[in-house]
């Protein structure tokens, strides 16, 4: 088959990675596949390989000027932070009437060309949004996958909502990513149950695997740090967002401090100025790294020297980051929300609690050797179940009955 996959931004987020998942396990399989999202042209991780390979990705390019109205970037679902654009992006909900109709224009027309190019026989559109309102309106059929933050989004934006809802609605089939995330499409889009399939994630187990023979200062030299003292390291690997708990996580930094001395790498897009004066101040920023965006490789091997990872979200669909670490055979500490508790190993807490997020931080950091190994073990294989291969699988059985559809309407229009 012929399966094209939209995204509504790049490469570097939840989705990108998904899809990126997705179209390797596909072109495994023998299936030819094509990308297509927006991009600001930034260079960073990954550039190379997705403006290096015109075959595989379709890139709409920004910022652009259409019919005479510019357009500086592409916009955002919602506030969070997105590593392949501005700091002070816009979202949806910040464009004009003007600005919303040439953005749909643009990518209607790219749309069309990419389409009359490939000739896929499947399309999938990460998000419920953009891309698959326009595909509504070309009368193309489609598969969505439903993330969360297009639900967000949904309540963020109202003047999307009945597009979303038709969207939705049209779509042959809805991907959501955990239970949590179907519940919410049922609860948002009045789409009939048999109508979404819960698919679950995967992540990349040839990068997020096993390595005990790594040495942490050779690993931290090459992350720019050569002179750090022999404590515990925590991995964080999200959006520096309130919606990622990062300020939870720093302020239970300061409890964890007290107790044990741990370097905290906090690895992603984004930064503390998004926080007020007041919330600042709650901060304790003793032994926090700030590493910024990191390719894949890079957290793998951080994931590696960790003695666990953390991932205190307020709101999840469900939480790859903590998958990946627990691919290289490390605990974590996640919230209680969305699908996170479904699969984490290690501590699950409530969100918001500072003092829980710290005790079950020290919990691990304390914990004797021998229950520390066993619960790596729990983890690793845990994660073990989450692959691309799988869900793949999944994915088969309705583009196939998405293909078969397409033939009937093509037979229908002749």
């Amino acid at each position: 088959m012929r399966i094209l996959i939209t995204n509504t931004g790049p490469w570097g987020t939840g989705s990108g990675t998904v899809a990126d998942g997705v179209m390797t396990e596909l072109k495994r399989r023998g299936h030819q596949v094509m990308a297509f999202f927006p991009d600001s042209g930034f260079p960073g991780n990954g550039y190379e390989k997705y403006y290096g390979d015109e075959e595989t990705y379709r890139i709409v390019k920004f910022p652009v000027v259409h019919k005479g109205v510019p357009l500086y970037t592409f916009p955002l679902i919602i506030e969070d932070p997105n590593p392949r654009n501005h700091k002070d992006a816009w979202t949806f909900k910040d464009l004009s009437e003007e600005e919303l109709d040439a953005y749909f224009s643009y990518m209607k027309e790219e749309l069309e060309k990419v389409i009359a190019d490939f000739q896929p026989d499947v399309i999938e559109c990460q998000h419920i949004w953009a891309l698959d309102h326009l595909l509504h309106q070309m009368d193309q059929r489609y598969i969505c996958v439903a993330h969360h933050s297009d639900q967000l989004g949904f309540h963020y934006d109202q003047r999307m909502q009945q597009r979303t809802i038709q969207s939705a609605k049209k779509a042959d089939y809805i991907f959501a990513i955990s239970d949590y995330v179907k519940e919410e499409v049922l609860g948002l889009y009045d789409v009939e149950p048999e109508q979404v399939i819960v698919t679950g994630n995967g992540y990349d187990q040839t990068i997020f695997t096993p390595n005990q023979h790594l040495n942490w200062q050779t690993v931290m030299v090459e992350m720019g740090y050569p002179d750090l003292e022999d404590y515990p390291f925590i991995t964080f690997c999200g959006k520096i967002s309130k919606t990622k708990g990062i300020d939870v996580l720093l302020e239970a930094n300061k409890l964890i401090q007290e107790k044990t001395k741990a370097y905290l790498l906090i690895m992603g897009s984004g930064n503390l100025d998004t926080l007020s004066n007041s919330e600042r101040e709650k901060l304790d920023l003793d032994n926090v790294l700030f590493l910024g965006q990191r390719s894949q490789r890079q957290l793998a091997l951080l994931h590696n020297i960790a003695r666990l990872s953390v991932l205190p979200s307020r709101s999840e669909g469900f939480g790859i980051a903590a998958l990946e670490a627990m691919g290289c055979k490390k605990p974590v500490v996640v919230t209680r929300v969305g699908g996170l508790s479904s699969f984490a190993v290690g501590k699950v807490v409530e969100p918001d609690n500072v003092n829980e997020l710290a005790a079950g931080i020290l919990e691990i950091l304390n914990m004797d050797e021998r229950r520390y190994q066993a619960i790596c073990q729990k983890a690793y294989t845990t994660a073990r179940h989450y692959s691309w291969e799988n869900i793949v699988h999944i994915r088969l059985q309705y583009y196939q009955k998405n293909f078969d559809g397409q033939r009937i309407k093509t037979l229908e229009c002749r």
